[in-house]
C-alpha cells in the first residue's frame, strides 16, 4: 500500500457528507430497523473455537493504527483463528459498504458522517479507540498544526491571535476533527476557525512546502512530516490533539456487531499486541521499531524520530462519549450534519467489546 500523510481519515469528513444520504438504502440488510445482537458483555465471552473472518477498510496503514497493524505483522490474530483482510479504500468509500455489509469495519477518524448514519438508522458503531493522547510540554515536534516564527512567534509560546484573517489550511476544508482542534486553539486567544481563511486542503509534502515557502501561514503537518518540520528553524508547531481521546476508531458495521464474540476476541489480541509490543517508548525497542516499519511500510529511522503514541492496552472507552458530543456541537455549528438537534452521541458508541475482552477470561494466550 502506498503510504499518506498519518491520521488522513480525517481528509474525508466532508466527501462523507455527500454520501450519508445514501447510506438508509445502503444498509438493509444490516440497517437499523431490525434487531442487532445486544447481548451484555457477561454473555458475549469468546472461546477458543470462536473463530472467523473480519474485513477492515483502511486508507493506509497509519501509526496510529499500530496495534491493528502489529496484530496482523506478528500473526498474533492467525494464531487466534481471526483472519484480517485490510482493504486499501478512502474512508469516503468504506463507510457505505460497512453500512451494507461488504466491509465488517472501517479504521478510521470520527467524522460527521457517522453521525449521520446514526440518524439515518444505520448500525455503525464505535467500538475500540485507538491512540490515547498525552500532555506534552508546548513546542514539542507533533502532528498537528504548525506556522512560523514570523508569523506567530516562538514555538513555546506562540501567539495564535496573529492568524486572524490568515491563510490556513486544514486537510478537511475545516471539518471534522482537524477543523474542532483548530477551532479549540484559536478560541484560547478568542478566536474560532470563522476568523481565519481557509484556502484550499494542502496535505502531505504540499503542506509542508507551502508552509515553508509563505504560501500559507498555519498547516496542517501531518505524521510523519513533523520529523521533516522540526529539522527547519523556522517553523514552529501550535496546536495538535487535546490530551485523551483523539476519535481515531474502529467502527463496525452489523456484520461484525452480530459476531460479537469475535469482536471480542479481536479487541483481547489488540490489548495482547499492545501489551508486548506498544508499552512505554517502544521507539527504543529493536522488535517493535522493525515490525512498525515493515506494517507501516516506512523505514526504521522514521519510526525512532516520530512522535511517541500512547496506546492503552484495555481500551478504555472512557471518554469517547464525551469527544463525540464536543464533535457533534462543532459539526452543528458548522453545518456539515443533516439535523439541527443534537442526537445523543452515546447511541454511536458500543462499550460492550471493550468491557467483554477485559472481563472475558482471554482466549488469545
Amino acid at each position: 500500500m502506498r503510504r499518506v500523510p498519518a491520521r488522513s481519515a480525517t481528509a474525508v469528513a466532508a466527501a462523507l457528507l455527500v454520501l450519508s444520504g445514501t447510506l438508509v438504502a445502503c444498509a438493509s440488510p444490516q440497517g437499523g430497523n431490525s434487531e442487532a445482537d445486544k447481548r451484555p458483555e457477561a454473555e458475549i465471552c469468546p472461546t477458543a473455537d470462536t473463530k472467523g473472518t473480519i474485513k477492515i477498510g483502511m486508507s493506509s496503514p497509519l501509526a496510529v493504527f499500530a496495534p491493528l497493524l502489529l496484530g496482523v505483522e506478528t500473526g498474533e490474530f492467525s494464531k487466534a483463528g481471526i483472519d484480517i483482510e485490510i482493504k486499501k479504500i478512502p474512508s469516503a468509500e468504506s463507510l457505505p459498504l460497512v453500512a451494507r455489509g461488504q466491509l465488517d469495519a472501517q479504521m478510521t477518524s470520527l467524522s460527521s458522517a457517522h453521525f449521520n448514519t446514526l440518524k439515518d438508522g444505520v448500525d455503525v458503531r464505535w467500538i475500540v479507540p485507538m491512540d490515547d493522547q498525552q500532555e506534552i510540554p508546548p513546542g514539542t515536534p507533533v502532528p498537528g498544526y504548525w506556522s512560523r516564527k514570523d508569523v506567530v512567534g516562538s514555538a513555546t509560546s506562540p501567539d495564535l491571535s496573529k492568524l486572524k484573517g490568515a491563510d490556513v489550511s486544514t486537510p478537511t476544508g475545516g471539518t471534522g476533527v482537524s477543523g474542532l482542534i483548530l477551532d479549540n486553539a484559536l478560541s484560547k486567544v478568542g478566536l474560532g476557525i470563522k476568523d481565519v481563511k481557509l484556502v484550499s486542503p494542502l496535505v502531505g509534502p504540499d503542506a509542508l512546502n507551502g508552509l515553508a515557502n509563505g504560501a500559507v501561514s498555519a498547516a496542517w503537518i501531518s505524521a510523519p512530516l513533523e520529523v521533516e518540520a522540526a529539522k527547519n528553524p523556522d517553523l514552529v508547531p501550535i496546536a495538535g490533539y487535546e490530551p485523551g481521546v483523539t476519535g481515531t476508531a474502529i467502527m463496525a458495521g452489523r456484520a461484525l456487531l452480530d459476531r460479537p464474540e469475535l469482536a471480542v476476541k479481536f479487541t483481547q489480541v489488540l490489548s495482547k499486541v499492545t501489551k508486548k509490543y506498544l508499552t512505554g517508548d517502544y521507539r527504543q525497542n529493536p522488535e517493535t521499531v522493525r515490525l512498525l516499519a515493515a506494517a507501516e511500510e516506512v523505514e526504521e529511522s522514521t519510526i525512532k524520530n516520530s512522535a511517541l503514541l500512547v496506546f492503552d492496552p484495555s481500551f478504555s472507552m472512557d471518554g469517547t462519549e464525551k469527544f463525540a458530543d464536543a464533535l457533534q456541537e462543532f459539526a452543528l455549528k458548522r453545518g456539515e450534519l443533516e439535523y439541527d438537534k443534537p442526537l445523543d452521541s452515546a447511541d454511536l458508541i458500543d462499550t460492550r467489546f471493550t468491557k467483554a475482552a477485559a472481563s472475558c477470561a482471554s482466549v488469545v494466550g
